[in-house]
């Protein structure tokens, strides 16, 4: 692929709502991997309000998540896909919905650049294994590392029956 692709199809977070959203509950206090942190019911006194401020301080000054990015163009059956970020499990489900809404459109080969992707898990693979189930093909333009040892590690995993090999670019 020689020219970027300009049209933006899809906003990554959209598709998790907001976070105050109807239903979706929200903890009043600090929030662990283990669920909402309760505070002790022992009656020892409070701790002061500015040991809280450098532990927010620190927080602030953790590395952002890169928000994933995708970009999309449809024309004469090829959808031609651009992606940059980190693409997991919550992160792929956008790109699976407009591979979906590509193939309804009438889309039958993709083609992927995949230069800016910083992180690729089996969620990907995942997501370009079910283009590929219903009989289209895709091919990458441009890989990234960590796209490349993926589908090198699948490869290895997986071998591919002939006629269903992957094909994959630079």
């Amino acid at each position: 692929m020689n020219s970027p692709i300009k049209a933006i199809s899809t906003p990554i977070l959209a598709a998790a709502g907001p976070a105050d959203a109807p239903g979706i509950p929200t903890p009043a206090g600090p929030v662990t991997p283990d669920g909402p942190v309760t505070p002790p019911s022992s009656s020892a006194p409070a701790a002061p309000a500015a040991s809280a401020a450098p532990a927010a301080s620190a927080a602030s000054a953790a590395p952002a998540t890169p928000v994933p990015r995708i970009r999309s163009t449809l024309r004469d059956g090829v959808l031609a896909v651009s992606l940059a970020g980190e693409f997991d499990l919550v992160t792929c489900a956008p790109l699976r919905g407009l591979l979906d809404r590509g193939a309804a459109d009438g889309a039958r080969r993709l083609v992927l650049d995949a230069a800016l992707v910083t992180f690729c898990d089996s969620a990907l693979l995942d997501v370009l294994d079910g283009w590929t189930r219903s009989g289209r093909s895709w091919e990458s333009a441009a890989s990234s590392r960590p796209l490349r040892l993926l589908l090198d590690l699948d490869a290895r995993v997986r071998p591919r029956p002939p006629g269903r090999e992957r094909v994959v670019g630079p």
